[in-house]
């Protein structure tokens, strides 16, 4: 019979001697199409507020939310959070709506692993915001890469204006995400 050979004498190699790319320093190219698709849920969705923010802000007030050169999928313009500012819209006519969808484009830099910014509805009548979603830096979204969000809201009975915000919750100035091609629908009643 042959030898064993002694397992402590063989080499083994390092597995950590391999580099390992980081993922945020490789650029990400974009997706090739903005959102087209109809909210899932069946009925017939109708149109109610779309903005790419080419010509101004649309209906989100406020000065210094418009920049450029970070847009998707092309032209110069978007709408940026950073740190913990606000993108909040006038007030939006939905009388004729019992569900919404909301969908855009993102687009982060400078977010660190935890750092997070919100979406939130208010409907009249109400004075304060109500958090829909939330998106985690590390866990639903990475720096530099478009990426398409969607959520659905019910609207209340006897809702007839809605406003929406987007809202930073992170740490730094460098922290900031860029909004694009907002598509708001409603299901009629």
């Amino acid at each position: 019979t042959a030898p064993i050979p002694d397992p402590t004498t063989a080499p083994i190699p390092d597995p950590t001697t391999a580099p390992v790319p980081d993922p945020t320093t490789a650029p990400v190219p974009p997706p090739t199409a903005p959102p087209v698709t109809a909210p899932t849920g069946g009925g017939d969705w109708v149109e109610v507020y779309k903005d790419d923010f080419e010509s101004d802000q649309g209906l989100f007030m406020g000065t210094n939310k418009r920049f450029e050169p970070i847009s998707f999928p092309d032209g110069n313009w978007s709408l940026r959070i950073k740190r913990t500012s606000q993108l909040k819209t006038s007030w939006i006519d939905i009388r004729d709506y019992s569900q919404l969808s909301f969908k855009f484009w993102m687009y982060a830099t400078g977010m660190e692993v935890g750092d997070n910014f919100f979406f939130n509805v208010r409907f009249n009548g109400e004075t304060a915001f109500t958090p829909v979603d939330e998106w985690v830096s590390g866990t639903d979204f990475s720096n530099r890469e478009w990426l398409e969000q969607a959520v659905t809201i019910g609207v209340p009975a006897g809702k007839r204006k809605i406003q929406l915000q987007f809202k930073g919750d992170s740490d730094k100035g460098n922290d900031r995400v860029y909004i694009d091609q907002v598509l708001l629908e409603g299901n009629p009643n």
